[in-house]
């Protein structure tokens, strides 16, 4: 069977997932904080999101987890860690590995 599915499709889809997330809330000590989206990779079919921490005011405190967010809110990724923050920046990644599947229906 040919391939159906065109490389355009993909990088369409790519381009969506990516335009959907908007900022990250951090969890510190059980204290949810927003944070911006650092950088965004995109390379072939994969989407990298990096949330950075460098504030000063979090060392020490356990680093529980992060969640990627929309812009209304809602959570669109998460993972959980359990890192104490020290006074050297910490950088969070998420990536996301595109790939679509054609099924035949006969």
């Amino acid at each position: 069977m040919a391939d159906i599915i065109q490389p355009l499709l993909l990088d369409y889809v790519v381009a969506d997932v990516d335009s959907h997330f908007d900022h990250a809330l951090v969890n510190l000590s059980g204290e949810l904080v927003q944070y911006p989206i650092h950088n965004t990779v995109i390379s072939g079919r994969s989407v990298r999101k990096y949330v950075f921490l460098q504030d000063t005011e979090v060392v020490g405190k356990q680093i529980l987890g992060a969640s990627l967010m929309d812009s209304e809110g809602r959570t669109l990724a998460n993972q959980t860690m359990n890192v104490v923050k020290n006074d050297q920046g910490f950088l969070i990644g998420f990536e996301f590995s595109i790939k679509l599947e054609v099924k035949a229906i006969v």
